[in-house]
């Protein structure tokens, strides 16, 4: 929503100056509405105020450096960052269904551990979806339990364990928010807004700023989930001597994947390639707004000609997976629109146009998926692209001039799913293929699908 032609109503006091605010206050944003409303007789949309943030200032403080040992003047730095904030009282019965908080970190600078960590229920029943660790950008996201559920407003927080390279002279990135907010209307309805902060809040810790952690912290401290500092710095060896320390296994959690990947991509030029990557997350985010899964609490992980989306926990499967396919498909179908009629009007476009259909592989299993340090890992990742690269499942696709998308399930989902008769998916739509790939010995079954309509086949 942050666009230089879109104006929005209200008087937030402040946008961020990189630390120097006075006080724990670092920023106190608007939040603004992302419908928009134009005004009568034409001119820029307006975008309401809904509530506001306080975002306090970032606390950091020095850890002892990698495994524990005496940090050189060469060698990264590790720190724990907390992120409080605080949001508006909202009036009029509204309230605040989601918020999250993102991170973004300077370059070179990455989260070794994230606090609340991925999965975590609060004891007020708060769910919270944790993504970023690895990685320089970090999301917080905050659910209200149930329908009807409310988020407190005041008193929240978010923190890391960040490594910075030893060329760094302070920790800093940029803050944003965004939330959802319901309001009861007649009828027991609810009407939900979504809203953003305008503008990212950039923050600068500087070094005479950082406070050392001498000792650990515990939980009686009055620092917003210090024990989890306590926790890090009793893993550590004592110092009687310091022997290298693997780090932690990110947390397992079962999830729903599904990559896809676009036939004969590398055979295309480079503005067909740049082309087909648009179509490509274009088709991935509608089809996720069609199936009710939302964009930001999935994982996502980019493959060029392909994508990686771990769905988030606990999403109704017998809804998601048919609607996704269909999704999927009239996406594919308005692209190949667009470009027919593109190229028939006299050649290639600049922006939309290709001289032949775009068309697409897709694979969906669930399992164990680990975030690790450049991507998501596991043996359901792994089983999850066999399947998507397999020799049957481009066969079918060669096979099949009138389809634009062929999925395949692995046999444990489709034993769920088809084979228990869900609306949308129908066991004769599918085609039982064994796979073997000796190179990486892999065996194993997969149910193809060739969707041949845009209604979703």
């Amino acid at each position: 929503m942050r666009d230089k032609d879109t104006a929005y109503t209200g008087a937030g006091d402040g946008r961020g100056d990189g630390g120097a605010a006075r006080g724990d206050t670092l920023a106190t944003p608007d939040l603004v509405a992302l419908d928009a409303v134009v005004p009568k007789g034409g001119g820029r949309p307006v975008h309401d105020r809904v509530g506001g943030v306080s975002l306090g200032r970032p606390l950091a403080y020095a850890l002892r450096g990698p495994a524990g040992r005496r940090t050189t003047a060469d060698a990264d730095r590790e720190f724990l960052v907390c992120f409080p904030f605080d949001l508006e009282e909202l009036p009029d019965g509204r309230r605040y269904e989601e918020v999250t908080l993102t991170v973004d970190l300077a370059d070179g600078t990455h989260a070794l551990r994230l606090d609340p960590a991925p999965g975590t229920v609060a004891a007020d029943g708060t769910e919270i979806s944790v993504f970023g660790l690895g990685r320089q950008r970090l999301r917080w996201t905050f659910r209200a339990q149930g329908r009807g559920g409310a988020l407190r407003p005041d008193g929240r927080w978010a923190q890391a364990v960040l490594r910075m390279p030893a060329s760094s002279t302070d920790v800093s990135g940029r803050v944003s928010l965004s939330t959802t907010t319901v309001q009861p209307v007649l009828g027991g309805a609810l009407r939900r807004r979504a809203a953003e902060t305008p503008y990212d809040t950039p923050f600068r810790i500087r070094a005479a700023e950082v406070w050392t952690a001498l000792t650990p912290l515990t939980h009686q401290q009055t620092v917003p989930g210090a024990w989890a500092l306590a926790a890090y710095e009793d893993e550590t060896p004592g110092a009687d001597g310091w022997e290298p320390d693997e780090e932690r296994l990110p947390p397992g959690l079962r999830r729903l994947c599904l990559a896809v990947d676009i036939e004969k991509y590398s055979a295309r030029d480079n503005a067909d390639m740049v082309w087909l990557q648009r179509v490509l997350l274009r088709t991935l985010r509608t089809a996720c707004e069609r199936a009710g899964v939302v964009w930001e609490r999935c994982g996502r992980q980019a493959q060029g000609d392909g994508y990686l989306l771990v769905l988030e926990p606990d999403v109704d499967e017998t809804r998601v997976v048919p609607a996704l396919l269909t999704g999927l498909t009239a996406g594919l179908a308005a692209a190949n629109v667009r470009a027919s009629a593109a190229n028939s009007s006299g050649g290639k476009a600049s922006s939309e146009g290709t001289p032949d259909s775009v068309r697409m592989r897709a694979s969906l299993h669930e399992g164990i998926v680990h975030e690790a340090d450049s991507g998501y890992a596991g043996s359901a990742v792994v089983a999850l692209f066999r399947v998507l690269d397999c020799g049957p499942l481009r066969r079918i696709l060669a096979e099949s001039p009138d389809t634009d998308l062929v999925a395949a399930f692995s046999d444990t989902l489709y034993q769920d799913l088809v084979g228990t008769g869900y609306e949308g998916l129908s066991a004769a739509d599918f085609e039982k293929v064994e796979i073997e790939i000796a190179a990486k010995n892999f065996t194993g079954v997969a149910w193809v699908r060739a969707m041949r309509s845009a209604a979703g086949g």
